[in-house]
């Protein structure tokens, strides 16, 4: 186990990113107003031990895909066919609705966050269905910010239950694929379209930032 948290860096990443503008990432959105309260008390909480101007809106990753590109370049890429079977597997996979709670303040090495209880085994089957291939194990969760430097585990994990915030439950019908500018390591995140858990459909919201073309999309 990491007896310290590692110091973060607000940076553009070239060397990563090879100048591709978006990441993609299927989320669960939980962008609401208790959240959004959440997670500034937990920010406050910690203070000057997280990197300022965190932006990114509050979610639960469920799998990292990669760069959209028209054309595979490396395995960081993502492509319409990565896009079109991803689909597919949803559609064989979708659970219809899931019902979760946050739970208790806790951090990684690198951020600090909000845990979740409830159907966890679901969104497991989901990265499954989506080939998420992480060699973590995966924690469900909602980032409250990254780290700005080195500090005992012991330390924050004292500082970080000394926070009670009362338990905030999501109905989730729906996931998200969204993208966000891979030069900005906390910027916000882009929402490209929304399948439903409950039919397969899908809402095409914001198709310009890939690569292919979309039906509906804008």
């Amino acid at each position: 186990m990491a007896t310290h948290t590692i110091a973060c860096r607000a940076d553009n990443f070239v060397r990563w990113h090879l100048g591709r503008p978006f990441y993609a990432v299927w989320i669960v959105e939980a962008d609401t107003a208790e959240m959004r309260a959440h997670i500034s008390a937990l920010r406050r909480h910690l203070g000057d031990w997280l990197l300022p101007d965190y932006r990114r809106q509050p979610h639960i990753t469920l799998a990292v895909c990669g760069f959209p590109q028209a054309h595979a370049t490396d395995t960081h890429s993502y492509t319409q066919a990565d896009f079109q079977r991803d689909i597919a597997c949803l559609q064989n996979a979708s659970p219809g609705l899931l019902k979760l709670n946050t739970g208790l303040a806790d951090s990684f090495t690198t951020a600090a966050y909000l845990g979740l209880k409830g159907d966890i085994d679901t969104l497991h089957a989901m990265r499954t269905a989506l080939r998420a291939t992480e060699t973590q194990p995966y924690v469900p969760h909602i980032t409250a910010g990254f780290y700005r430097q080195r500090l005992a585990m012991t330390d924050v994990q004292q500082q970080l239950g000394a926070l009670a915030l009362p338990e905030i439950p999501l109905e989730i019908t729906e996931i998200t694929l969204a993208v966000y500018a891979s030069a900005e390591i906390a910027g916000h995140l882009l929402p490209v379209c929304r399948y439903s858990l409950e039919d397969g459909s899908l809402q095409v919201l914001q198709s310009r930032y890939l690569p292919w073309r979309m039906p509906g999309g804008v």
